[in-house]
């Protein structure tokens, strides 16, 4: 009878269903170690292209963009929903947060997605530094207004002291950082331009103590190419159209009043070549921005421009400022050359100016005031390219120019300075096709290798 009692004390089915229970278990774990393997490798893969977009040009993101899509975001969601899809049915794991009011179900909880956004800013801000070295300043202007917009949204949530509020106040220093860089591109911008070669880079510099080495150790200039985006392209050939409908527009009115014609178009003039010249060439200094050192835990930022781009705005005006200047030297030029000294003033003066405008006002764009660039350029041994290839273009039919003037053929466009501009605009315009296409590149008696 005691071993009939002890027999029946414990019911058999007890272990069966722990067994039951264990193997369903472990398959349960061995399923979602599977799924999250899965989704793993689909994050490293998204990170890795994704990272490609540190050191990529903004006119080639879509196709990387449609890659990422294709083979990392796509991947990804597949893997989360699996995951959900799976995990919603046992709630009591730990890796599936189950804090939903109406139900227990698979989903991203708030601080998870507080702490996503605060990732996304520090990407966001070594994004910023990026762009600057690839000349797409206006993404580094768009993120800062992102991220500023976010940190200030930040700021209405009352949160405790906890990872999640550490983490959004290191969002102030990813907003610090990228206002420092818009900061350091305007400061760099005027220094950039003023003098290209001695901001590159303050390794530049001789050491103390070290024999510097002379100037004929310097590189040659080099041929300043258009910008390689559709809309300069399109840009660049519809400026010659624009610049030779203008003349022969107000050819008319030049012949007869050729000082108030002249003044009226010095405007027009300007937005042309400002918008060429924008839209089409680098400005000065940004040939030669180098990437800006990336600031360690706990070091402090130094002082200096290294790495900064110029700002656009204010090459323009400066450069437009340094052709005004300019076209006094024209004036004077034109006087030596044979232009009436006491009389027609106010023609040959604005003569000059679209002169400078012209053949210029492109070159203080894109070569600033290096002593270097323009001891080459005066001296006629620069790289021709559709700047100054302008230049010398115009020059040469403002001489061709003067030819018809004594002649006695009584014609009313004989008269000073309606032959001087035919030339200087069918020059600078023949000069600038030849200089952006068969010319390119090439020097005066030599050709670059």
């Amino acid at each position: 009878m005691a071993s009939d009692g002890s027999s029946n004390a414990i019911d058999p089915s007890i272990f069966d269903y722990l067994k039951a229970h264990g193997e369903e278990e472990l398959e349960v774990g061995d399923r979602l170690h599977q799924i999250t393997a899965t989704l793993n490798r689909h994050i490293s893969t998204c990170q890795g292209l994704l990272s490609r977009i540190h050191s990529t040009p903004g006119s080639k993101l879509p196709p990387l963009l449609k890659q990422i899509e294709v083979d990392g975001i796509k991947p990804e969601v597949d893997s989360v929903g699996a995951l959900a899809e799976f995990a919603s049915k046992y709630p009591y794991y730990n890796e599936v947060p189950v804090n939903l009011k109406d139900r227990d179900a698979f989903h991203i909880t708030i601080e998870e997605y507080i702490l996503a956004l605060t990732d996304i800013t520090e990407e966001l801000s070594r994004l910023a530094m990026n762009s600057v070295t690839m000349g797409d300043i206006s993404l580094t202007v768009r993120i800062s207004g992102f991220i500023k917009d976010l940190f200030a949204g930040f700021q209405l949530l009352n949160l405790k002291n906890d990872i999640v509020r550490k983490r959004v106040d290191a969002v102030k220093y990813h907003v610090k950082k990228v206002e420092d860089v818009i900061y350091d591109l305007d400061a760099a911008s005027i220094m950039a331009l003023l003098d290209p070669v001695t901001m590159s880079s303050p390794a530049g510099k001789a050491k103390a103590g070290e024999v510097s080495k002379p100037k004929d150790s310097e590189p040659p200039t080099q041929a300043v190419r258009i910008m390689e985006s559709p809309q300069a392209q399109v840009i660049r050939h519809i400026h010659p159209v624009l610049l030779a409908s203008l003349f022969l527009a107000r050819f008319k009115a030049l012949v007869a009043d050729p000082v108030s014609t002249l003044s009226s178009a010095i405007p027009v003039v300007m937005v042309i070549q400002a918008a060429y010249a924008i839209a089409c060439l680098p400005a000065a200094g940004s040939q030669i921005a180098k990437p800006a050192k990336k600031i360690r835990p706990g070091e402090k930022k130094k002082s200096g421009s290294e790495g900064m781009g110029p700002n656009i705005a204010v090459t323009t005006l400066v450069a437009l400022i340094l052709s005004a200047t300019a076209a006094v030297a024209f004036h004077v030029v034109l006087v030596l050359f044979g232009a009436p000294f006491l009389t027609h003033v106010a023609q040959t003066f604005f003569c000059s100016t679209h002169m400078a405008l012209l053949g210029l006002f492109p070159l203080f764009y894109t070569r600033g005031v290096s002593s270097n660039d323009w001891l080459e350029i005066l001296s006629a041994r620069a790289p021709i390219d559709e700047a100054f290839g302008g230049l010398m273009g115009a020059c040469v039919g403002a001489w061709l120019g003067a030819v018809p003037i004594p002649l006695d053929w009584d014609r009313e466009w004989q008269k000073w300075p309606v032959t001087i501009l035919c030339g200087i605009y069918a020059g600078y315009l023949a000069g600038k096709a030849l200089g952006g296409t068969l010319a390119f590149g090439m020097r005066l008696g030599s050709r670059l290798d």
